[in-house]
């Protein structure tokens, strides 16, 4: 069973743009890793508001592919964008319904 990833970042109203271009670039990186999807959200009443939401096959696919992180491109740096340190859930489907 998947695992569900959700990791909200309070950006720097100034750098919202260049942030969201910096996860964009990621996603590849993350695919590669093993991620099965990953989406990038943005908050409609606080614009700084970013959310990605990611599945994994498991915590650990995660956890390995973070360690990884600061060591890509531009990565290093990511505090500079934050206001305050992101926040990183993980969660189990309990259940759903998708509408065709």
């Amino acid at each position: 069973m998947s695992v569900t990833v959700v990791v909200t970042f309070n950006v720097k109203p100034d750098l919202v743009k260049p942030f969201i271009k910096l996860l964009e670039s990621n996603q590849i990186h993350m695919i590669q890793a093993g991620a099965l999807s990953v989406a990038l959200l943005k908050g409609l009443e606080k614009n700084n508001r970013i959310v990605e939401i990611e599945k994994w096959e498991s915590i650990e696919d995660h956890k390995n592919f973070a360690n990884v992180v600061p060591t890509l491109p531009h990565f290093g740096n990511i505090d500079e964008y934050l206001l305050e340190p992101y926040k990183v859930m993980y969660l189990n489907t309990l259940s759903r319904q998708d509408a065709f």
